[in-house]
This record gives structure tokens, sequence and C-alpha cells, in this order.
């Protein structure tokens, strides 16, 4: 007589082989959002990986403090310049030197600026620095050397030589290009004399390209004030973070003078 067993699934993992019931477990107990992990650790690979190439890159200093200062202003909290130190130091400078009232401090965040008249340095058509001028480069120079050696960097350092738009009649310079570039470099070399690196410095003379005023009143006739305003050497010192000497900056107007050179007579038209 045939005997017919009936077969029946069993209802819990107790009546399965050790090693099914094992694989049933697993399976039961499987959290489906697990895939979170491996994404979380991809997220991290990849932030970690931005950050070294961040940090390998060059940052454009003039452009980050812009940005330091608008979300500064954004959240109503005080925005303090790196340069705002230094600028205080060129300041007590030239107030000691007695020449403040001649002289134009300006910042934009990344150098300090000195935009000195001309005569303060040079006479009517001349590139040797005048004793007087001598005198208050070489305190500017030497406490510049100072602050530099007591925050163990080195600033950079440009020199501009501007002039006015009248034609330039005899004497030894063919045109106000050759005068400007001939003062701005006379200055640089009191920088070379006192020790400074030459890849630091950079002279450039602008000729009347960068005027801070109109050269002209509205009838055609020379600006006596406005011509003296152009006549101007400006001292630019960039932070040391500051990757290259930019040549391309804004120009910074120079103090109204007390008295001016009368000017040449104007060309025929």
């Amino acid at each position: 007589m045939a005997v017919i067993r009936k077969f029946e699934r069993p209802n819990s993992d107790q009546d399965l082989p050790p090693v099914r019931a094992k694989r049933n477990r697993n399976h039961q107990g499987h959290d489906e959002s697990n895939w979170l992990i491996s994404y979380a650790d991809m997220m991290t690979l990849l932030c970690v990986f931005y950050i070294m190439l961040f940090s390998m890159s060059k940052v454009n200093t003039p452009e980050f403090e812009k940005v330091k200062q608008q979300v500064a202003e954004h959240f109503g909290t005080k925005y303090e310049s790196p340069t705002e130190d230094l600028g205080k130091f060129v300041t007590q400078i030239i107030q000691e030197a007695g020449v403040a009232k001649e002289v134009t401090v300006t910042s934009d965040g990344v150098s300090v600026s000195l935009a000195f008249h001309s005569t303060l340095f040079f006479g009517t058509m001349s590139a040797e620095v005048s004793n007087e001028g001598k005198l208050i480069l070489d305190r500017i120079v030497n406490g510049l050397k100072e602050k530099q050696q007591g925050l163990g960097k080195e600033y950079k350092f440009v020199v501009e030589g501007h002039t006015d738009s009248q034609p330039v009649v005899g004497g030894p310079f063919p045109s106000n290009w050759e005068l400007s570039s001939a003062r701005a470099t006379r200055v640089i070399r009191l920088f070379l004399e006192n020790g400074f690196k030459a890849s630091n410095l950079l002279a450039i003379g602008y000729a009347d390209t960068q005027p801070v005023a109109d050269s002209r009143n509205s009838d055609g006739s020379w600006n006596v004030e406005n011509l003296g305003k152009n006549r101007r050497v400006v001292l630019r010192v960039l932070l040391p973070e500051v990757d290259t000497i930019p040549w391309n900056m804004k120009p910074t107007a120079g103090p109204a003078p007390a008295s001016v050179v009368p000017p040449m007579s104007p060309p025929s038209p």
C-alpha cells in the first residue's frame, strides 16, 4: 500500500535547514536605504577632492576681498580690510614727515596707494629727486623695510609716473613718456639701493594717459589746478598675498597742490 506524504511549506525559520534559515533572515532584514551610506561616502570623497583643487589654485585676492565685504555688509557685520593696518602705518610716516597735506592715501583692500604731487620730488622737466624728496622717500622706504621684516613677508611695490597733457618743449626728454618713466624709475632705484628685491618692484610711466581731472576748461584753455592734480607720482604698496604685480590698476588722484608751475603756452589747434 502506497504512502502519500504531504509536504507543507514551513511557516518559520525553525523548520528550515540552518543555511536556508540564515539566507531568509538576511533577506527579510535587508534595508533598502543602505545605498545612502555609499552615496555619502562618494560625496565626501568628492568634497575632499575639490578642497584639494581649491587649495592648489590661486585665489583672485581683489575679487575675494570684494566678496568678503559684500557678505559682511549683507549680514550687518564689520568688514576689516587687510590693508587697514598698513594704511595707518604709512599715514603715520607721512604725518611725521610733515607732508600729509600733499599726499593722498587710498586703499582698495589689497594695496595702499600714496599719491604725491610731482613737485614734491622733482623739479620742472627733471627726473632727479630733490633733497626734500629724498628725505621723505628715505622715511617711507626705511619704514616699509622695517615693517616687512617684522612681518616676515615681503611687500610688492609699483611706482607710477604721471604728467599733465601739456607737450614737452625742449629739455632732455623728448616727450611725457620719457619724463614719466624716468621719474618712476628713479624712485624705484631708491628701493633697490635699500635692499629691496627687484622682482618685487615695478616702474610704470603713464605720461598723460591716466588723468584724474580734465586738463582743459570748457572754453579750451588749460585748467591750471587740474594740470597740477594730474602731475603726480603714485607709490602702491601691495600685500604679500598678492601673487603678481598688477599694472592696469585704477588711477589714484593726487592732492590739490598749494601752488603749481605756470602752464606752457598751449599748442595751436
